[in-house]
């Protein structure tokens, strides 16, 4: 009798998890689907090109540019300090993401410079053309977020546990295996320089690591009451140009994606000192090999 009354109860806690799961679900989407109208104009922006009409090239698909900045909402006259190429694709539930280096040595304006200084010189538009000149890309979408998004991204979700790579422990002087960070120190980990013996490759290498660990433990179930907020956090720090609508529809398409799904590149290059300044110098041919793999549905006639 005893063991039927523990197994009762214990399908009665099943059912109860069941269906509040499934009420959190329905309650998340609605109050994400009721601010699509009251927020949606700041999530559409102008085209950021000349004679370019922005456009979906790929229904299944979203293609953006992720920029970090370290800024409390300048426009200009900041460096950004992360550029991601991004390409999610809801028919193969698969992510692309493709880190450029922030001294990576470009033509802006017909001069030679650090990619970095295009959102000085002009913003998100110098910055997109920066990158559709040297890729020969059709780049009409971004996210440019500061780096409060971070840490009131990770505060929103309750803290975060990263899997710490010895590689990267060994630079930041940390033990290696799981981490519980609060959003501070999310940030002061993945902005640390110093220590990386391959330099800036990789302080970009830790960055990417973290992105997937956090898209994958936002995507948990376990954390689908706290989603609300992290995008509130997120939105409240990001100016982004995609509309809120395609925004909600991709994010929903991934909630329940694992890290096995995101593939991470970095443009390949080497390091180099030119005039007394370090540069990034990139590799003409493996990076258009990177580039026709992952982007052949944006690629520019030439």
């Amino acid at each position: 009798m005893k063991n039927i009354k523990k197994t009762i109860i214990k399908l009665i806690l099943i059912i109860l998890m069941a269906i509040t799961l499934f009420l959190a679900i329905f309650v998340i989407k609605g109050l994400i689907s009721s601010s699509i109208v009251k927020n949606e104009n700041n999530f559409i922006g102008d085209d950021l090109s000349d004679g370019n009409t922005i456009e979906q090239r790929h229904k299944d698909e979203l293609f953006f540019l992720f920029a970090g900045v370290d800024s409390t909402g300048e426009k200009t006259n900041t460096r950004t300090d992360t550029l991601m190429l991004v390409l999610m694709n809801k028919s193969t539930k698969t992510i692309d993401i493709i880190s450029i280096p922030r001294d990576t040595r470009v033509y802006i304006e017909g001069e030679l410079d650090k990619i970095n200084a295009a959102h000085s010189y002009g913003g998100m538009d110098m910055t997109i053309k920066t990158i559709r000149d040297f890729l020969g890309i059709d780049l009409d979408y971004y996210c440019e977020v500061n780096f409060q998004a971070v840490v009131d991204g990770v505060d929103a979700l309750g803290g975060i546990d990263i899997d710490v790579k010895e590689p990267i422990a060994n630079a930041q002087d940390i033990e290696p295996g799981l981490h519980r960070f609060n959003g501070q120190e999310a940030l002061n980990y993945v902005r640390f320089r110093k220590g990386y013996s391959n330099a800036d490759l990789g302080r970009i290498a830790t960055q990417q690591d973290f992105l997937v660990q956090f898209i994958s433990e936002l995507s948990k179930p376990s954390k689908l009451l706290r989603i609300p907020m992290v995008f509130s956090k997120l939105s409240s720090n990001m100016d982004t140009n995609i509309n809120y609508k395609n925004l909600l529809s991709f994010g929903w398409a991934f909630k329940n994606i694992s890290q096995a799904q995101i593939t991470t590149y970095t443009i390949p290059g080497y390091p180099d000192t030119i005039d007394g300044i370090s540069y990034y110098i990139p590799d003409s041919e493996a990076t258009i090999d990177i580039r026709n793999q992952v982007l052949y549905n944006y690629l520019l006639e030439e």
